[in-house]
């Protein structure tokens, strides 16, 4: 809530700096950085990917709305894939949803389920895409050991009231 100002009364305590970097050696990250929400770290982290008006971005047909919203609010248009047994985004369908304007993919593991994030990295780099983990329902989760939103160029996280901690509010990006 108080990242900048108040040095005086902070007495050299930074709590969310603090909280960043904890969260970044937590998830085997060389950076996070705290955002309002889990839907702002979705768009900050789409905007700082460079996905912007006109480009596709490959989500699965399972997934919160904040997801689809975010592809929208950076002006990119949200392109339904399906899912698999694992509930998330099914890799083998990933291929056949890409168009000259598919820019990136948005796999989400859903209710703590990890997505086949390794098999969904290797088709996204065979077809040069960019990969934003959509981490906010399962922080702490693994997949073959590396946590959850680490696998991507980016992951984010939602710190919402139901989440699996939480902070009233918030969302951290890693990369």
């Amino acid at each position: 809530f108080a990242r900048y100002g108040f040095d005086k009364e902070r007495a050299g305590f930074w709590k969310a700096r603090d909280f960043e970097t904890a969260f970044a050696k937590y998830e085997g990250a060389k950076y996070a950085l705290g955002v309002t929400s889990g839907s702002a770290a979705l768009k900050v982290a789409l905007t700082a990917l460079d996905i912007g008006p006109g480009d596709e971005v490959i989500c699965p047909a399972f997934t919160f709305m904040a997801t689809y919203e975010a592809v929208l609010e950076v002006g990119a248009i949200p392109v339904m894939a399906d899912i698999d047994e694992t509930l998330n985004l099914d890799p083998d369908d990933i291929p056949d949803k890409i168009t000259p304007r598919t820019k990136a993919v948005i796999p989400v593991h859903m209710c703590g389920s990890p997505a086949r994030i390794d098999k969904i990295v290797k088709v996204a780099k065979k077809h040069k895409l960019l990969v934003l983990e959509d981490t906010a329902q399962a922080l702490g989760a693994s997949f073959k050991g590396k946590k959850l939103g680490t696998f991507g160029n980016m992951g984010s996280f939602s710190f919402d009231h139901y989440k699996t901690i939480t902070t009233g509010e918030g969302g951290m990006v890693v990369t």
